[in-house]
């Protein structure tokens, strides 16, 4: 007996390897976005975004994926699951609409005892209120309505979703019994599945980046110490990975505060959920202001190390993506710094996945690694792509004009003891000279 399809609402980044993570675990999968162009593309077999490891995914699930822009379509679909990622203003703050307009076309479609999974970075209170109107919209039909919390990681998306180590589910009900298809689906990740209040798993999903952000914090507070009294946090943090308390996973690698949007999300909802119920959100304003300062590491070395030295030096610098694993430059530390060196040096950028910038940002592309570097007075490592790990010190010897490195993604933290010749500065340690 054929299984029935699952819908998938929403083909961003969440969506596209939800649903084609759902239809490699061998369910049919019915995947619904209103973008025309996202869905003539998608049945090319053509992603609309770079994700390690999701294009052959897609190739092995390909035939029990159906892309269409017709949410009639979820009428098929006992289970349909919103997984639209929720934008972010200037500002930091969530712009719900495009979830809240792709909720109100579900609705019409949903049949009846149907379940409806909400896996969006939603803030607290948002699923009860999507519970409230589908029981307004269906009035006594049975239908069941959860929230899924998600663990996207760009550049780590496809292992994070198919190998969770478990699952947050939001439920109007946490002791109450699951649908046989939402249960059924679940149940194939292999994972312990923890079901709590609505309220409760959208609070746990902004306290794990808010943890997360404030483990940024202290790494980077105690490695600036670090080098201004002669310790070094490479040799801390070992320690501090061996202690229960702390653990070998955790998050205290120093670098250059958070990007992309997510965590920067989250930091403001929770400030705002604080500051509307009035309690003390000191700790998340510390937090923020840290983040959004922590670039000035980056400009110190450079006035101390080429500034000081150099009228109007060429940089160059390699990493443009506020991560490895991603396209993404929202809230990218590379292009913070490209702005505040505008009209003091000539940039020279290359990333292997940022191909262009937007037009206010005063820098050359570069298309290749060396050609970046060369002639420059200083490399400026801002992204820890795995290919710069990889490079010859000798060509980066032959290339600068004058032989320095300042990396604070650490990406050639492993081959320090390589760059004989090279003045090489990281985060975490006394810079020699």
């Amino acid at each position: 007996m054929t299984a029935s399809p699952t819908g998938f609402v929403g083909l961003s980044h969440l969506g596209l390897v939800g649903s084609i993570g759902w239809a490699s675990r061998g369910d049919p999968v019915i995947a619904v976005d209103p973008r025309q162009d996202v869905v003539a593309s998608l049945g090319r077999g053509v992603l609309p975004i770079y994700e390690p490891g999701l294009e052959p995914l897609l190739r092995k699930a390909r035939e029990r994926l159906t892309f269409t822009a017709d949410f009639a379509a979820l009428e098929r679909c006992p289970l349909v699951i919103l997984a639209q990622d929720v934008p972010t203003t200037e500002d930091n703050r969530s712009d719900l609409g495009i979830v809240q307009r792709l909720t109100e076309q579900i609705f019409p479609h949903l049949p009846a005892h149907a379940t409806l999974v909400i896996m969006c970075q939603v803030p607290p209170g948002f699923t009860r209120a999507v519970a409230t109107r589908a029981r307004a919209v269906h009035g006594e039909r049975d239908l069941h309505v959860y929230y899924w919390v998600e663990t996207l990681v760009l550049g780590r998306a496809v292992e994070r979703y198919l190998h969770p180590e478990r699952i947050i589910l939001g439920c109007e009900d946490p002791g109450a019994e699951r649908p046989e298809t939402l249960e059924r689906g679940l149940r194939r990740f292999g994972c312990p599945i923890l079901p709590m209040r609505y309220e409760s798993a959208e609070l746990t999903k902004t306290a794990i980046n808010l943890y997360l952000a404030g483990a940024v914090t202290f790494a980077n507070t105690l490695s600036d110490l670090s080098e201004e009294i002669g310790a070094d946090w490479s040799e801390v943090a070992p320690a501090l990975r061996l202690d229960a308390r702390i653990g070998p996973a955790a998050y205290i690698r120093p670098g250059l505060g958070i990007g992309g949007g997510n965590l920067e999300r989250d930091l403001m909802t929770l400030k705002e959920l604080a500051a509307q119920h009035r309690t003390d959100a000191s700790f998340i304003d510390a937090v923020i202001a840290h983040n959004a300062r922590r670039t000035s590491w980056v400009l110190a070395k450079l006035e101390r190390l080429v500034f000081r030295e150099v009228a109007h030096p060429t940089i160059a610098i390699w990493g443009l993506a506020y991560k490895k694993g991603t396209r993404s430059t929202k809230n990218s530390a590379a292009l913070r710094v490209i702005s505040s060196l505008a009209g003091r040096a000539s940039v020279r950028a290359y990333d292997p996945m940022v191909r262009e910038v937007a037009d206010n940002h005063d820098l050359t592309m570069a298309p290749r690694r060396d050609e970046a570097m060369s002639g420059a007075d200083c490399l400026l490592l801002m992204t820890d792509w795995d290919e710069f790990g990889t490079v010859d010190p000798a060509d980066i010897r032959q290339a600068l004009r004058r032989p320095l490195i300042i990396d604070p993604v650490g990406a050639l933290e492993a081959r320090r003891d390589e760059l004989g010749g090279i003045r090489y500065v990281s985060m975490g340690r006394k810079a020699a000279g």
